[in-house]
C-alpha cells in the first residue's frame, strides 16, 4: 500500500497500493491493535528481485503521542521451502505512522542465516530502511522501497530494492510471495 516515489524505486502499480486500503487522502488509519497479525514479508534485493528473502513478520500497532505506531517481529524462513523458521526472531520498532499512513522504518543491523538467503546461501548482514505508506485499514497488503546496504556476504548498496507484506490468513498455508507493490510474483520453488 504505497504510492510510488517519483524515483520509481521498488516497482508499483498505477496507484501503487495494490488495491488494498487506499493511501494519501483516502487513508483510514486503523485503530490500535485492529490490524495486528502475521504477514509473509518479502525482501527483494534489486540484484535478483524474484528470489526474495522471506520472513514471517508479526505486526503490532499501538497508540502513541496522539497517533499510531507499529512494531514488527521478523522470523526468517528457510529459502528451500519458504515455510520453516530458521535462526532467531528479532524485534524492530516502534515506528511512527503519519496521518496518511506513511512510514520510514530504520532497522538495526540484521543478520539473516545463510539457509534463508536464496541468492547466495551465505549469511547476510545488512542495515536497511523500509519506506512505505500507507498502512491503512484493512492493512492486508503493505509494500514499499528498501534502501541501505549489505555488509556480508558482499558489500552492496540496496537502493532499488523493494519489500511487500501480505497478511497470512491461514497459518497452515502461506500466501504465494510477491516482491513489490505491483504484486509481481517471486520465482517458484525449484
Amino acid at each position: 500500500m504505497i504510492r510510488e516515489s517519483s524515483g520509481g524505486e521498488g516497482g508499483g502499480g498505477s496507484d501503487g497500493n495494490g488495491g488494498a486500503g487506499g493511501g494519501g487522502d483516502n487513508c483510514l488509519l486503523p485503530e490500535a491493535g485492529a490490524v495486528d497479525g502475521d504477514f509473509l514479508f518479502s525482501l527483494s534485493a534489486y540484484l535478483n528481485p524474484r528470489a526474495p528473502i522471506l520472513f514471517v513478520a508479526s505486526l503490532t500497532t499501538q497508540a502513541s503521542d496522539g497517533g499510531l505506531s507499529f512494531s514488527l517481529t521478523f522470523q526468517p524462513l528457510v529459502a528451500a521451502d519458504r515455510k520453516t523458521p530458521t535462526g532467531e526472531p528479532f524485534d524492530v520498532g516502534p515506528f511512527a505512522l503519519s496521518a496518511d499512513g506513511k512510514f520510514t522504518a530504520q532497522l538495526p543491523t540484521l543478520v539473516v542465516p545463510g539457509d534463508a538467503n536464496p541468492i547466495s546461501g551465505s549469511e547476510l548482514e545488512a542495515t536497511i530502511t523500509l519506506t512505505g505508506g500507507s498502512l491503512c485499514a484493512p492493512a492486508d497488503f503493505i509494500c514499499g522501497v528498501v534502501t541501505g546496504s549489505a555488509a556480508r556476504p558482499i558489500p552492496l548498496n540496496l537502493k532499488g530494492s523493494a519489500f511487500a507484506m501480505e497478511r497470512i490468513a491461514d497459518p497452515s498455508s502461506y500466501p504465494a510471495p510477491v516482491i513489490n507493490c505491483k504484486r509481481d510474483p517471486a520465482n517458484p520453488l525449484p
